[in-house]
Formats: C-alpha cells, sequence, structure tokens
C-alpha cells in the first residue's frame, strides 16, 4: 500500500486503511473510490489516504480457473436449460419470430439471484461452439448480480439481462470471435460483430425494446470516451451498457485463462476509463478483491481457495482442506500471495 495526497487520488483506486474523522467512519478499509467519496473526503478535509498500490495487485503466477470442487454458481441442470434456450436465441430467424426464449431465460436468471445475499461466483466456461453460449449467459449472470445488489427495478434488469445475452450476438452472426475484445477494440472482427449484431436487431424494436438494442450497439464504448464508433463518455453511455460490461470483460477474461483475482484487479485498474467506477466498485463489493476461486498461500503456510468475499474485501472466506476458515484478525490467518493451484 502507499499514502498519498488527496489531490493525486483518482477514481477507482482502493482504499487500504479505514479514514475516519472524529470517530465516525468517512469510508472502510477495500472500498473502490468514486469522484463522489473523493469530493467527500475533501469536503471533511482528509489531506491523505492510504491506497492499495499496483505492486499490491500484482501476482507471481496464474492459476486453473476450473475450480470443481466449490458448487457452480447455478445447478448444471439449471445452466444446461439456458443454454439450449440460447441457442435459439441466437437464431436470428427464430428470434424474429418469437422472443419467448429471451424472455424466459432473462426471467429465470433474476428470479435466481433475486434473494440470494452470499453468492459462489463459480462460473461454467465451454469451448468450441458452445463457448459464445456459455459467455454470454455469464455475462447476465455478473450483470444481474449487480443490478439486484443495486435493489434496480425489474423492468430496468430484464432490459439488463436481454442486453447482457444479446451484446455478442454478433459473433455468431460473422462465425469469428475475439474473446478480450476490451483490449483490441481497433480490431475488424471485433467492429464488425458490434454493426452485424445492431444491423440484425434493429428491425426487432417490437420485440425487443430500442434500449436492448442500443445498449448492443454500444457495449464497447468506453467510459473515457476512447471507445468504439460512437465516443460516448460518462453518463452519456446508457447504464445497461456500463453494467453489462463489467460482466462481460470479468468473464472474457477468465475464459481467455486470466485468473479470478487478475481479472478483477484488471476491472480495479481500467475503472474511470474503460468502465464506470460505481459499477467496478459494486461488483468489487460483491467479490472482495480475491474473487470465487482464487487460490492463495495464507501466513501458516497452508494452501486455501477463495470460497467467497468475508465482512472485508481483503479478508475473504477460504477452504482448507475442507475446512472453512475465515480469514483476518479474529482468526489470525491472512492472505500471503496468490499462488498456482
Amino acid at each position: 500500500m502507499k499514502k498519498i495526497y488527496i489531490s493525486d487520488v483518482n477514481p477507482g483506486m482502493v482504499i487500504a486503511e479505514d479514514i475516519a474523522r472524529n470517530s465516525i467512519i468517512l469510508l472502510s478499509e477495500g472500498n473502490v473510490l468514486t469522484a463522489k467519496d473523493i469530493d467527500k473526503l475533501k469536503k471533511y478535509g482528509v489531506k491523505e489516504v492510504f491506497v492499495y498500490d499496483e505492486e499490491d495487485f500484482t501476482m507471481e503466477s496464474k492459476i486453473n480457473i476450473q475450480f470443481p470442487e466449490l458448487p457452480p454458481v447455478v445447478p448444471n441442470k439449471k445452466y444446461k436449460k439456458w443454454s439450449d434456450q440460447f441457442e435459439k436465441v441466437i437464431d436470428i430467424t427464430k428470434l424474429d419470430q418469437s422472443d419467448e426464449q429471451l424472455n424466459q431465460i432473462s426471467e429465470d436468471i433474476y428470479k435466481s439471484f433475486l434473494e440470494k445475499e452470499d453468492v459462489v461466483l463459480n462460473l461454467f466456461h465451454n469451448i468450441g461452439s458452445e463457448a459464445l453460449s456459455a459467455h454470454s449467459i455469464n455475462t447476465a449472470i455478473i450483470s444481474s448480480i449487480i443490478s439486484v445488489k443495486l435493489n434496480m427495478p425489474f423492468v430496468f434488469t430484464n432490459q439488463l439481462l436481454k442486453a447482457s445475452l444479446l451484446h455478442d450476438i454478433g459473433y455468431s452472426l460473422i462465425g469469428e470471435r475475439v474473446i478480450f475484445d476490451y483490449g483490441h477494440i481497433d480490431d475488424k472482427i471485433v467492429k464488425s460483430h458490434v454493426i452485424s449484431g445492431y444491423n440484425a436487431l434493429k428491425n426487432m424494436k417490437d420485440k425487443i425494446s430500442k434500449e436492448v438494442i442500443d445498449a448492443v450497439f454500444n457495449h464497447h464504448e468506453r467510459f473515457d470516451g476512447t471507445g468504439i464508433l460512437m465516443k460516448k463518455k460518462g453518463d452519456q453511455i446508457n447504464p445497461l451498457v456500463r453494467i453489462l460490461q463489467i460482466g462481460d470483460a470479468y468473464d472474457a477474461l477468465i475464459e481467455s485463462e486470466q485468473t479470478p483475482y487478475e481479472a478483477i484487479s484488471y476491472l480495479l485498474k481500467q475503472s474511470g476509463k474503460m468502465f464506470d467506477p460505481y459499477y467496478v466498485s459494486t461488483l468489487f463489493s460483491i467479490t472482495g478483491l480475491y474473487p470465487t476461486g482464487t487460490q492463495v498461500l495464507l501466513n501458516n503456510g497452508d494452501v486455501a481457495t477463495v470460497v467467497k468475499k468475508g465482512k472485508a474485501s481483503v479478508f475473504p472466506i477460504v477452504n482448507v482442506d475442507g475446512e472453512i476458515v475465515e480469514t483476518g484478525s479474529n482468526s489470525g490467518i491472512y492472505i500471503k500471495e496468490v499462488i498456482k493451484s
């Protein structure tokens, strides 16, 4: 961690120690700073803060992305049902005739996470022809979790889920796919999938809302205005887009063999650049610094797998040879480093 002047603080930085004034905690350790938070700290006269340094997010090695010992985010049977339904959704001729399958998946995903307080974000990943299906569903799952966390109304979340499911439909039409396309927005294939997806859906406004179709077209705009095509920035980008981008990028990073830890670290580093800091911080509040599936070396020498976020963002609950352990000051168990599985 490092101590920096408040004038040097930027949105997306992660607080490394509680910030208090007159025994009142203004912001807790682990929070991802937003522009509003920074203004608040300046108002209270805070001069310096401790934040996590980029070195705190450096890993020595990659870890596996599959964790069969952890329960999946949804049961296999339900996920398979969604996959089968999605195959009908990306068939444009069938979607043009009926949006029933799209509505069913969206509503089912929403209901699956509506009352979940603790989410084990252990997502399925397929290869080959089913990879796009898994990615689209996983994007919708993460989007739903963020929306539910923010208590968004069903009308909004339903639109968000449809946009999440359809955002990469262009790849199915052109027959090629760039997995982590956020790092390759100048690639012709990446640009083509945006335009192809929009062109395929633009005449279906009676079945799919204009907002959803526009979200497909705009899902590679960037928060700082450096994205594809429209160069929209900040609040000019629909919240549907700004949320689905978080799920899209996180899952694409995992699929491209990044670790959960690397994925959340990437989002934090790109907060305020590619991504909306508010929605990045919302996912961070759900996953913590060490998302589900991250393998770590503890200070006592044990190797553990992160099960879920603990009470603090940097002190997760871990599994050590079948025993559930809560890291932190109470147990005296801390994460020393992220390691190979």
